[in-house]
C-alpha cells in the first residue's frame, strides 16, 4: 500500500487551473523530490497537501494511507503526519 497516494489531481486558484492530472505514488520509507522550473507547479503541490483554503481541488484525490485527506482540515492532515 502506498503511504502518500496523488490521483489525477487537479488544483486551481483564482480560477485558473494550474496542476493537470497529477499522479504519484510514495512506499514506506521512500524519499521524493519535486523538482522543475519556476511556474511549474511545485508550490502549488505543496499548498495544496496542506490544505491551503486559496487552492481548489477540481478534481482527483489526495490519499493517506489509503484515506482520502481532503476534507480534513490542515491541523488534522498535520496530525496524521502529512507534513
Amino acid at each position: 500500500m502506498a503511504v502518500l497516494e496523488i490521483k489525477d489531481l487537479h488544483v486551481s486558484r483564482d480560477g485558473k487551473e494550474i496542476l493537470k492530472g497529477v499522479n504519484l505514488k510514495t512506499g514506506p520509507g521512500e524519499v521524493h523530490a519535486i523538482m522543475g522550473p519556476n511556474g511549474s507547479g511545485k508550490s502549488t503541490l505543496a499548498y495544496t497537501l496542506l490544505g491551503h483554503p486559496k487552492y481548489q481541488i477540481t478534481k482527483g484525490d489526495i490519499l493517506l494511507d489509503g484515506e482520502s485527506i481532503l476534507d480534513l482540515k490542515t491541523d488534522e492532515r498535520a496530525k496524521k503526519g502529512c507534513f
